[in-house]
């Protein structure tokens, strides 16, 4: 998006417009917003809600909280506590209750430090708790300072997925030079990060391009270029929903192993930079693709009470389960869900082959705020420091890494390649709209005699090179731009995915219909896009934006409304979501919202405005409706973005894992039988691609007698 902002004075006001890229039509467009527009977007940014719903995390917080002030009170001491970075003040206010001698809480973030002020004077504790608006690491101690003395407790959750991401490593470490006292407690005490080595294509599918092969004829129509296959990927971590990957499509080679270990309490210093070299014996051989990563906290000093982020086949509450496909998703249910902490993924920085009768090395790193990994077969005693990887070959910058599973999906790839194939004859020009599209280079592999290629991404643009390069087809393909497009007369078949970096709802790839509008009377795949939806009840991603009410006995209601009013301002009410992490059952069949004849000129159309009601067939708790789109290739060909096998109103929904689908999640939530209904309505203006849904629950009214 391109961000450009004029304020402007109007009848006293300020306003603000702002502009951006349609991702539709391709063109800049101003709107005007809210003249606090820029904050609200970064109170909507800052929403928590799902983290303040996992019930667990609050609980163990505080039993941890109880048992260190009872600790310090049975020692005959005060029990003074230091919160860093409150939030709403939730552990401030559970410290409280607990019945702490002095409280400080510390919030940097404006709006969030205002409203907890609001949020403690309206729970009653304003007398107990001093917030004080700066970082913790700005916060002096003594006689006229911020604290008037040093704590002796201290409550925090500085934590991401990575642990230390945000920072933990020097907010502890400064804590207990400034702010605490020796033989303070910590809360949590300790946090362990642990690693299990997997073999899995399905997840080395997400990191590497791979060959596209004609299945017809088992030859290979696109070779990966080298510099692609030799790279370890991208620096960032791949967070994800481990819990719902299908456990046939990993292979564990080795039993999780404790690889770091972050002792909070001050015991020991905290290292910025740490090499830890694991000697293991593998518990079966396989080619090692990837490290799953995940992490627990002690929460006291006992470690009595463990908080796991542990996915499913090692979590605490399921681990002792029998784990097979049929049940894993049903163990998945009862472990608590947390899309604050999740998962991670690390790739190697290249596949090693691990033999069962032989130990291996594997090497963990992690600086102040990433982790890398490497493995070395070789009997090192001083393995040499390896540096974190970052992409070497563009690719991974380029594209993220559901659109590389994409590339990859063969299912999807032979589809495409059968639709093409009937087209392709040895004297065809193709014009390919779509980003970093391989299969529109196949194109020419499978006889056109030329192939133009639209690359208005640099990125993408360099990729594609690469790949041309690769497969010398220098003679055949042409890289053009948007201002350099072919003549009609060149061309007799218009090709997309379609697929555009700049895109985030499926169905704002409909850019390749505005591109390919400036083309009339040439074939077109696809021939159409059809934008379907079904009303499901989500098991828990509602949470990111559900409210909060009374959590843990404490009224956050300040909260919700702080996050909520600044969301309805700046976030559209459509998000786009990898459903397939996230389990939802259909309470609807789905729907068809509308189909668009790709084949016709955009330009030609009218503007539409229509609406229906879908009767609701499941009870349950209609919190959302899912959307996504399909394409038609030709007429006996298709590709959905959205559901895998066909929905069954009451059964879970199996999506796509390589594209998000839209999603729109309903603020005020309510249960649903079959005499209720969905109404939806849905515009669109061709002239500006304008796309606009609205979607709401029907329930019938109850006369008087009823």
């Amino acid at each position: 998006m391109l961000k450009l902002f004029i304020r402007r004075l109007s009848a006293g006001k300020m306003t603000l417009f702002t502009q951006c890229l349609n991702p539709i039509t391709g063109t800049a467009t101003w709107e005007e917003k809210d003249q606090d527009y820029d904050y609200h977007q970064e109170v909507a940014r800052s929403a928590f809600a799902d983290m303040l719903h996992d019930h667990e995390r609050n609980y163990k917080y505080n039993v941890a909280l109880e048992a260190a002030i009872k600790k310090k009170h049975q020692a005959g001491e005060e029990a003074n506590v230091l919160d860093i970075g409150t939030g709403t003040g939730l552990l401030s206010m559970m410290a409280a209750k607990c019945g702490a001698d002095s409280i400080t809480a510390c919030e940097a973030f404006s709006p969030m430090a205002m409203c907890a002020v609001t949020i403690i004077k309206e729970n009653g504790f304003a007398n107990k708790i001093k917030l004080i608006h700066k970082r913790s690491t700005e916060m002096t101690v003594g006689e006229g300072g911020d604290m008037a003395k040093k704590a002796n407790i201290l409550v925090t959750e500085v934590f991401d997925t990575e642990l230390i991401g945000e920072g933990a490593l020097s907010t502890f470490r400064h804590a207990h030079e400034t702010l605490l006292e020796k033989g303070s407690i910590i809360i949590p005490n300790s946090g362990t990060m642990w690693a299990q080595v997997v073999e899995s294509k399905s997840v080395s599918a997400w990191n590497r391009i791979e060959s596209i092969s004609d299945t017809r004829t088992q030859n290979t129509l696109i070779n990966a270029p080298l510099c692609i296959k030799s790279c370890s990927g991208a620096a960032a971590v791949h967070d994800i929903q481990l819990s719902r990957l299908p456990r046939d499509e990993f292979k564990p080679l080795i039993s999780p192993q404790p690889i770091f270990r972050f002792d909070w309490s001050g015991t020991t210093p905290l290292q910025f930079n740490e090499k830890v070299c694991l000697n293991i014996l593998p518990i079966d051989s396989g080619i090692a693709h990837a490290i799953f990563l995940w992490w627990d906290l002690d929460m006291d000093t006992e470690g009595k009470v463990i908080l796991s982020c542990a996915p499913v086949w090692e979590h605490p509450e399921t681990k002792n389960s029998k784990h097979n496909n049929i049940n894993l998703n049903e163990l998945a249910d009862n472990i608590p869900w947390r899309d604050h902490w999740m998962q991670s993924i690390y790739y190697l920085p290249s596949e090693v082959q691990i033999n069962v009768n032989n130990k291996f090395n594997l090497v963990g790193y992690h600086d102040e705020y990433c982790f890398w990994f490497d493995i070395k077969n070789d009997p090192i005693l001083d393995i040499p420091n390896c540096d974190r990887p970052v992409c070497t070959c563009i690719t991974h910058i380029a594209y993220c890494r559901t659109r590389i599973g994409q590339l990859n999906d063969k299912e999807r790839n032979i589809k495409y390649i059968k639709a093409l194939s009937k087209k392709i004859h040895p004297n065809s020009v193709c014009l390919c709209l779509s980003d970093g599209c391989l299969l529109g280079l196949a194109a020419a592999q499978l006889g056109a005699k030329k192939i133009y290629v639209l690359e208005t991404n640099i990125l993408s643009r360099r990729t594609i090179e690469m790949f041309i390069k690769t497969n010398n087809l220098e003679e055949k393909v042409e890289i053009v731009t948007k201002d350099d497009l072919p003549p009609v007369i060149k061309v007799d078949l218009i090709f997309g995915e379609p697929y555009f970096i700049s895109s985030i709802v499926p169905w704002e790839n409909l850019r390749f219909w505005y591109l390919a509008s400036q083309y009339s009377s040439i074939q077109r795949i696809p021939i159409a896009a059809t934008i379907k939806a079904v009303a499901v009840e989500f098991r828990d991603l509602y949470k990111i934006r559900a409210p909060l009410g009374v959590c843990e006995g404490f009224d956050l209601s300040s909260f919700d409304k702080l996050v909520q009013e600044s969301s309805d301002k700046s976030d559209s009410p459509i998000d786009a979501q990898p459903l397939w992490e996230y389990p939802a059952r259909a309470l609807t069949l789905p729907f068809t919202i509308n189909t668009f004849d790709l084949s016709s000129n955009v330009h030609n159309h009218k503007s539409i405005q229509i609406s229906d009601n879908v009767p609701i067939l499941q009870n349950g708790s209609c919190n959302g409706v899912a959307l996504w789109v399909e394409w038609q290739l030709d007429p006996e060909i298709s590709i959905s973005c959205g559901p895998t096998e066909e929905i069954v109103p009451g059964e879970r929904i199996s999506w796509d894992r390589f594209t998000r689908q839209g999603v729109h999640i309903f603020r005020n939530i309510k249960d649903v039988s079959c005499t209720d209904k969905l109404s939806w309505s849905f515009s669109f203006v061709p002239k500006n691609g304008s796309i606009e849904f609205k979607f709401k629950v029907n329930t019938p009214k109850k006369n008087k007698n009823g």
